[in-house]
């Protein structure tokens, strides 16, 4: 009856402090039919919305659906507006781009990154932030810093720069051993020097646990602690995302995988973008579209903002559909990742 006599903005502001921050004493139930109450309010007078995906996504066979992405779309609803894009720009940082891991042209991105920033209101710039003694670090594993499992067909003292080695953990996981790489407060650490500081963009740091490393934006590549960038990406109602940066195979393919299993559009920008290998890039690409990531040109970037039409946005939640679990948001966040 209260979430009844509130308006449709405190009632979608009731529905995300709902679903994003769970207490212990909370019980998922309450939540489901908050947000049932907030979909069916939004549905009612946006005719944009009126799909049985976008009600049915609220409640899966009981249990609260944690949907990214239906959040923010009711937010966008209930303020007017239909789709908020975000720009995230990946570890354009000085050693990848010409220190002890630099990637072949890497320099190149950055001009186009500093054309398409201006297009954007919520910007995110993540970066590599490793402590000096990382798992991913050669020298470290080399010298016996970190035990490697009795699975791994290298053993640590005998590993070369490059090579992949199970580390035993916990977690157990596989590890590519790369040079000493943005060590935090060097030099390599820092943005690139004509890499554009945009109005309000936030800084999103990674790989600072020394134990695993952490290719995503979002989760280490155990999946076991996440950055703060789901959560700003939520509270700004954002439903769409662009990613670019450094590098393909890599830290922009697993940001933009993490960015498609959490229910948000994701487009990659094919010219702000380049890779430590060919093939290794070509195989990311791969998987990323079988993911449903798009890919498109710098040119398109304009027109692609201009998209209102939030249908895919109901059909991908629809067909998303992730359970996972959330505990208080204040409390460091944590969060069960959404499967593959």
């Amino acid at each position: 009856a209260v979430v009844s006599t509130q308006s449709t903005g405190a009632r979608v502001g009731r529905c995300f402090d709902d679903i994003c921050c769970q207490s212990q004493t909370d019980n998922h139930t309450t939540s489901m039919y908050v947000a049932r109450s907030v979909a069916q309010d939004v549905l009612g007078r946006h005719k944009v919305l009126q799909s049985e995906a976008l009600l049915n996504a609220c409640q899966v066979e009981g249990d609260l659906l944690y949907s990214p992405t239906l959040v923010a779309l009711l937010q966008a609803a209930a303020s007017g507006e239909n789709k908020v894009f975000a720009l995230i720009i990946v570890d354009v940082q000085n050693d990848f781009i010409s220190g002890s891991l630099a990637v072949a042209e890497g320099e190149m991105v950055v001009p186009v990154i500093n054309e398409m920033g201006p297009l954007f209101k919520h910007i995110y710039k993540t970066a590599d932030w490793h402590p000096a003694n990382h798992i991913s670090f050669h020298s470290n594993v080399k010298k016996g810093l970190y035990e490697t499992s009795a699975r791994s067909n290298i053993k640590g003292c005998d590993s070369e720069m490059f090579q992949t080695v199970i580390v035993k953990g916990p977690p157990e996981l596989k590890q590519t051993l790369w040079p000493d790489h943005c060590i935090q407060g060097s030099f390599g650490a820092e943005f690139h020097k004509d890499l554009k500081v945009f109005p309000g963009e936030v800084r999103v740091n990674k790989g600072m646990n020394s134990t695993v490393d952490s290719y995503s934006g979002f989760w280490d590549n155990g999946d076991t602690s996440h950055t703060p960038l789901f959560s700003m990406l939520l509270e700004h109602g954002v439903t769409d995302v662009v990613v670019c940066g450094i590098a393909t195979d890599f830290c922009v393919g697993f940001t933009a995988l993490d960015a498609a299993r959490h229910g948000f559009r994701v487009v990659v920008v094919d010219e702000a973008i380049r890779g430590v290998m060919h093939d290794t890039s070509a195989g990311m690409v791969a998987r990323c579209k079988a993911a449903g990531v798009e890919f498109t040109s710098c040119s398109n970037v304009p027109k692609l903002l201009q998209e209102t039409d939030t249908s895919d946005t109901v059909e991908r939640i629809f067909r998303v559909k992730k359970h996972f679990t959330v505990t208080d948001v204040n409390a460091n966040q944590q969060y069960t990742p959404p499967v593959n």
